[in-house]
């Protein structure tokens, strides 16, 4: 009789099938409930140290104007270093800084120099500094040896943030007739001209009112392709380290979006980092123009709310 009843025992210990389906199914759908929660507090950690990035750039644009009195060009010509090169000084990065020949081309710099990512210059809702494919796959070649003719690839570290020329694509060099309005312009033209350097004072509609770095956008199956996804270093190529916003130049959307502006992988807004290095998520639903004030230094026009 006792081993009869101790075997009864044993055999409640155990589920049936049905309350184990219906344990499964219950879990299942809590993990469904969970998922999109678990995801969005993961997209809101990575858009705050995306912003912290562009924030910690902000503040390197102003020690560099203060050690210099100026902003630093958006390059320093057609074939030699970004303002990518000339902060990091600023960014705790002067090891990296210390191997670049500012006098020598992109081109003639050491494979350490060029190669070299940088880890804040990464926005983590899109890639890191070790995602695929780590440096430029397309775009590096010198375009200024002759008519037609271009040199050996040379890649370079990648980058998701670019300066703000302004609301026409243009820096001062290879113009085409466009103006060149933004914070950031080069230092010498095509021609060997000096262009001159942007400083606050020149920033006349208020540093808190303008546009100086932001998400560069980026097609999500061109990574690593120029000319827009090239080295971040690399001042041959301006798109790939800076950007206009406009009517002609609208925020991308998404990341499937073929066009040439800014635009980040958050959800329906772009950040950008200010003049006075403060930063901002802006709907990517602003009306264009109101960007293009934004964008402009010193078009004397007042901003509405966006």
């Amino acid at each position: 009789m006792e081993a009869q009843e101790m075997a009864t025992d044993r055999r409640r210990r155990g589920f049936t099938l049905i309350e184990l389906l219906v344990v499964i199914a219950i879990i299942s759908i809590l993990m469904a409930l969970l998922l999109p929660a678990v995801q969005r507090v993961r997209e809101a950690a990575s858009r705050a140290s995306c912003g912290n990035n562009l924030h910690q750039i902000g503040l390197a644009f102003h020690m560099y104007h203060d050690n210099y009195g100026k902003l630093p060009p958006n390059r320093l010509s057609d074939l030699h270093a970004t303002w990518a090169i000339l902060i990091l000084p600023y960014i705790e990065q002067n090891n990296l800084y210390n191997q670049w020949d500012l006098v020598k081309f992109y081109y003639d710099q050491t494979d350490v120099a060029r190669l070299t990512p940088v880890s804040i210059y990464f926005c983590p809702s899109r890639r890191s500094a070790q995602s695929p494919p780590g440096h430029s796959i397309s775009g590096d070649q010198n375009d200024d040896i002759g008519p037609g003719v271009l040199g050996p690839f040379v890649p370079g570290a990648l980058g998701d943030y670019a300066t703000c020329t302004g609301t026409d694509n243009c820096d001062g060099t290879d113009c085409d007739g466009h103006v060149y309005n933004g914070a950031f312009r080069a230092a010498i033209n095509q021609y060997g001209q000096f262009l001159g350097y942007t400083s606050f004072a020149d920033v006349t509609d208020g540093l808190s009112n303008t546009i100086f770095a932001g998400d560069k956008h980026v097609h999500i199956q061109n990574f690593g392709r120029g000319v827009l996804d090239c080295s971040l270093y690399n001042g041959d190529y301006w798109m790939c380290s800076s950007r206009s916003v406009g009517p002609n130049y609208p925020l991308a959307q998404k990341p499937t979006d073929m066009v040439i502006g800014f635009g980040g992988y958050h959800t329906g807004i772009c950040q950008f980092v200010f003049g006075d290095a403060s930063v901002h998520a802006i709907s990517n639903s602003t009306d264009p123009n109101v960007l293009a004030l934004l964008a402009n230094v010193s078009d004397g026009q007042p901003i509405p709310d966006y």
